[in-house]
């Protein structure tokens, strides 16, 4: 799981499962604090070959942030 190295977590991520290049990827977004859109906090460098393993993977990944305070994420 890749982290970006500064990223705003006052709302909650969200996952994102898509299909690129022939196989199947996660994303986990927030909502941008300025502007819109939304900032990717968090992705897969696994490619993944089925949809439901990569919406399982993610949620796993997802799952990480609601243990770890906001603070000590935005340092990595």
């Amino acid at each position: 799981m890749r982290l970006s190295s500064s990223h705003d977590l006052r709302l909650s991520p969200s996952l994102h499962v898509f299909e690129q290049e022939g196989g199947w990827h996660w994303g986990i977004t927030v909502p941008r604090s300025a502007g819109s859109g939304f900032k990717v906090i968090a992705y897969s460098e696994k490619t993944f070959f089925d949809e439901a393993e990569a919406h399982r993977e993610g949620h796993r990944a997802l799952e990480r942030f609601a243990d770890v305070p906001a603070a000590s994420l935005e340092r990595q």
